[in-house]
């Protein structure tokens, strides 16, 4: 299928009616929203690579859903939900169901290998999502709200320090295709990290709306 074929429609009601709406049950970092901005990154990514854009959709929207059994090893739990699922032999063979669960499982950041498979890397760049104003909002929200950090320099100092040690310059980040968009971002990101008042500056702007955000879901 060519990168640019539509999506069954079929599959596409299928998850964005039963799988998507399962993201609502997570924290607000890794919400709907979440997901089908990991989805439009996935399909820009896709534009140019001889691949099957249902597999793609498929492998965004399942990527995080092991977050539902806690966030320990959840990139395996989401594999599993993917190979146990009872819908998806409807539209696709064995083999391709397991090559589904491997790119979903391979989606990490932190991934020690390589991932699997041309699907395993398109999603594993598109959930990096390397912009710098929506990696710093899922940031503070989940400082806020799992972590339960209120002190605004508690929440500077919790999100300076994991955006520098999970996108910095001296980051273990790891770069599997040639993706425009984040690598532009990434320099935006050490621009930030680099320039103490810019990045003060940017969560002075945010915080307040994650905060609102928050207390706007908790109502």
């Amino acid at each position: 299928m060519k990168s640019d074929a539509p999506i069954d429609p079929q599959l596409k009601h299928y998850i964005e009616s039963s799988i998507i709406p399962q993201y609502n049950q997570l924290d607000s970092s890794h919400s709907p929203a979440h997901v089908h901005q990991v989805i439009q990154n996935s399909f820009e990514i896709a534009e140019t690579l001889p691949v099957d854009l249902n597999i793609v959709y498929t492998v965004a929207a399942y990527h995080d859903i092991g977050l539902l059994y806690g966030r320990k090893n959840h990139e395996s739990n989401s594999r599993k939900i993917v190979e146990q699922d009872a819908v998806l032999p409807h539209f696709f063979s064995p083999p391709v169901i397991s090559m589904i669960g491997e790119a979903v499982e391979d989606h990490r950041a932190s991934l020690p290998y390589e991932p699997r498979s041309l699907y395993g890397k398109i999603i594993s760049e598109a959930d990096r999502d390397l912009n710098f104003e929506r990696i710093l909002k899922r940031t503070l929200l989940f400082a806020y709200e799992k972590k339960q950090l209120t002190d605004l320099e508690q929440l500077h100092h919790e999100a300076y320090q994991y955006i520098s040690k999970k996108y910095g310059p001296q980051s273990e980040l790891k770069v599997w295709l040639d993706y425009r968009k984040n690598q532009d971002g990434l320099a935006v990101i050490y621009q930030k990290l680099a320039q103490p008042e810019s990045f003060r500056h940017s969560f002075e702007k945010i915080v307040p709306l994650v905060i609102a955000a928050s207390k706007e879901t908790d109502d």
